[in-house]
This record gives C-alpha cells, sequence and structure tokens, in this order.
C-alpha cells in the first residue's frame, strides 16, 4: 500500500513527465500491434502464394516471366522499401520469374516499355504517374503489346486507379492492399478498362508529336492547380490538401479563367465508324487462371449515322475535366465532359475542395461524349494541364476514347 501511495505522489507531483511517458507508451504499444497484424497477414499470404508456386508445370514450360517497372523514388523512395517487403516476395514465392527494372528519369517508363521484349505480363510499381507511362509507352506500340496484362502495385503517393482496384488505406490497410494487389497478379484474375488517347492538332507545317495515353482524368483550372500545390504544405502532415484550398483560394496565380471550345461526338455502342477490333490472344497462359472477362462481340458491320455527327459548345470556367468512366459501371463507353461553375467565392471554392477530397464532387452537368476536340483560348508555358496528375503545356489536343483496351489483374469481384 505505501509503494501505490508513494507511486501515485510521483505522478502527481510529475505530471508532465508523467503524461509524455504515457503518450509514448501508448505510441509505443500501436506500433507494436500494427507490426504484429502486419506478420499475419504476411504470413497467410505467403502461405497462399507458396501454393502457385508448388504446384507443377508442363515440362516444356519455362516459369512464368513478368517485368515490373519500379519507381523507387515514388512516394518519397518508399516505394522501393515497400515493393521489396511486401510484393516481391510473394511474386517469387507464387514461381513467377521476376526481372526488376528501375526507372531513373521522368518519361524513362515510356522508353522501357516501348522497347520491351521477352515478358508475359508488365506490372507497374509506382504512383499514378508511372503507370500513366508504362500505359503509353504500351500503347504506342505497333504489335499486339496492350494484349499483356498490366498488374498495378499501388506505391506511389497518388493511386487512383490502384485505389479502384484494390481498397487503399494506411498502415495494415495499406499493407492488405499490396497483398491484395499481388496475389491478383498471382491468381490472374483480369478485367478489360478504357483508355484516352490525346494527340495535338497541329497544322499542315508542323510535324505532330506522338499521342499520350491515360486512363483517369485530363483537368484544368483551380482546383487542378491546388492539389498540384499540396506539397508545399508538407509540414501539416494529413492536413496539407485541406490547407492547400485555405492558403490558395484566394490567390490570382490559379487559373481561374479557363475558356474555349469543344467539339464532341456522341457516345457509341459500338459500329464499324469507331469499332477496333481487339486481336486474338494467341499466347497460352498456362500459369494465370482464365479471366473472367469476356471479349465483346464484332460491332464491325453494325451502322449508327449518330457516331460520325458532332457538337459544338463553347464554355468559360475554373474547372474543366475530361475523364474516362473506368470508375463506374456503364453500358456504353463514354467520355465524361465536366464543365464547373465560372465563379467561386472563397468559403465555396473551400467548401467544394473539400468535398473532393472526401470523395464527394459537385453536381454538375456532364457531357457525355467519344471523341473531344479541345481548343483552348490560352495556351503556353505558364498555363498547364493535368493529365492522370502528370502536367502538359495546354495545347489544342484530340482526345478519343479507346473502349476496353488495356487488361489489368484485379480481385475476381
Amino acid at each position: 500500500m505505501e509503494r501505490i501511495i508513494k507511486f501515485g505522489n510521483t505522478i502527481r507531483n510529475n505530471l508532465k513527465k508523467s503524461a509524455v511517458g504515457v503518450v509514448a507508451l501508448c505510441y509505443g504499444a500501436t506500433i507494436v500491434k500494427e507490426k504484429y497484424q502486419i506478420n499475419v497477414l504476411m504470413q497467410a499470404a505467403c502461405k497462399e502464394a507458396a501454393k502457385y508456386g508448388d504446384s507443377l508445370i508442363p515440362m516444356d514450360r519455362n516459369p512464368t516471366v513478368v517485368t515490373v517497372i519500379l519507381n523507387p523514388v515514388a512516394n518519397k523512395r518508399k516505394a522501393k522499401r515497400d515493393f521489396e517487403k511486401y510484393c516481391e516476395p510473394l511474386l517469387h514465392l507464387a514461381g513467377l520469374q521476376v526481372d526488376v527494372i528501375q526507372t531513373t528519369s521522368e518519361g524513362n517508363a515510356k522508353e522501357i516499355v516501348e522497347t520491351l521484349r521477352g515478358t508475359e505480363a508488365i506490372i507497374v510499381a509506382g504512383g499514378d504517374g508511372t503507370f500513366s507511362e508504362t500505359v503509353t509507352g504500351l500503347l504506342r506500340r505497333n504489335d499486339d503489346a496492350n494484349q499483356f496484362p498490366l498488374g498495378v502495385l499501388p506505391l506511389g503517393r497518388t493511386n487512383r486507379l490502384g485505389n479502384s482496384l484494390f481498397h487503399g488505406g494506411k498502415g495494415v490497410d495499406r499493407v492488405k492492399q499490396l497483398i491484395e494487389a499481388s496475389m491478383a497478379i498471382i491468381k490472374g484474375n483480369t478485367v478489360w478498362k478504357d483508355a484516352m488517347k490525346i494527340e495535338p492538332i497541329v497544322t499542315e507545317e508542323e510535324v505532330p508529336s506522338k499521342p499520350i495515353y491515360a486512363m483517369t482524368s485530363l483537368e484544368w483550372g483551380a482546383f487542378r492547380d491546388t492539389m498540384a500545390k499540396r506539397d508545399k504544405y508538407w509540414f501539416l502532415g494529413p492536413l496539407r490538401d485541406y490547407a492547400s484550398f485555405i492558403f490558395n483560394g484566394y490567390k490570382e496565380s490559379l487559373n481561374w479563367n479557363c475558356s474555349g471550345v469543344i467539339k464532341y461526338s456522341p457516345p457509341c455502342a459500338g459500329c464499324n465508324n469507331c469499332i477496333r477490333k481487339r486481336p486474338e490472344i494467341k499466347r497460352k497462359w498456362s500459369f494465370f487462371m482464365p479471366s473472367t472477362q469476356t471479349l465483346q462481340p464484332d460491332s464491325t458491320n453494325i451502322v449508327n449515322p449518330d457516331c460520325a455527327t458532332s457538337q459544338e459548345l463553347c464554355f468559360k470556367t475554373c474547372d474543366f475535366r475530361i475523364r474516362t468512366r473506368n470508375f463506374e459501371h456503364t453500358d456504353v463507353p463514354s467520355l465524361s465532359i465536366v464543365i464547373g461553375k465560372n465563379k467561386y467565392s472563397y468559403s465555396e471554392f473551400i467548401t467544394e475542395g473539400w468535398r473532393r477530397l472526401k470523395g464527394l464532387d459537385e453536381n454538375t452537368k456532364r457531357i457525355e461524349a467519344r471523341t473531344v476536340e479541345f481548343l483552348p483560348n490560352e495556351s503556353g508555358p505558364e498555363v498547364v494541364i493535368g493529365i492522370d496528375r502528370e502536367e502538359f503545356d495546354v495545347k489544342p489536343v484530340k482526345i478519343t476514347l479507346l473502349p476496353k483496351i488495356v487488361k489489368l489483374f484485379c480481385n475476381p469481384d
């Protein structure tokens, strides 16, 4: 009893030190618990992956070769560590022959994929930027390389597509997401997704540049510019995204006046005017399980006179977006054109920005289209748009939807 009284007096006389000690103890307990849960998850995943590695393959068949495009500097240089700790062991245990190629500069992933040979699947270990470069390099090829399945290991700071395929989070949830993404590659479940082909509109005297391919969005305006500045507020941790709208909502440096003309054609389920016939897969995927996605029937003999028509619209806004509908369930593939309000007050801008951070978008009228000619009134190096979170100069471009062109590994459900 005397010891208990003495301990209580000590705590009472050293309240600050005691509070710090309690906080440190709780934090340490949380870390230990998290590591234990991660170890349990990895043990279960390793056992499951080993079952695939222990299965027999035909005598005339070599182990399946997959190429990993790894961005070692993604997510503040944590991508390489997380890949080697949570993803690579599972791929090796499953009996895959894993070739890892690390990118060395911006745009390097495009160059790697354009010349890649001798692989049966491509795995992107990085964020949205690395994935966008990989898709661009893949679809620029003249062969049937788009038949290669693409795996997404969401190791970047922004993983919009990866989070749509596998539920994300932090801590234990993040490790669970990486395990799910790795096991999807091992199990071989795939799904076809849409892509946007973005080509510059040039005059006869200009030499056309190569097209860019994207799978999520093209964005222009104040909201995009605000999100691009969020890294300046890194010291605020998880609140930096919210702080970015507070500290930038009144600045004239944002693109508040986005204006121009769009010419667009209506969506089409597939006809002889727009269909791109996908070549049949000639490779034998003896390791991967059969895909649950069925190919669409041949539509080259269908005639749709509305498909070749176009409409023109002048716009002026501070929020312009063109998105694929890869995150939605839709019968007719289309691009979604979103033109926001022309003006926002400071408080309205912050409120709407915070809503978007929570995954809630304003009820803005959308235009569905198959092709879009984007003709901005202003251009130059100071005016940029975001294509899959990567910055490009604003120029007149033609955007064409390519339905079900990219094959991605995914969960069965």
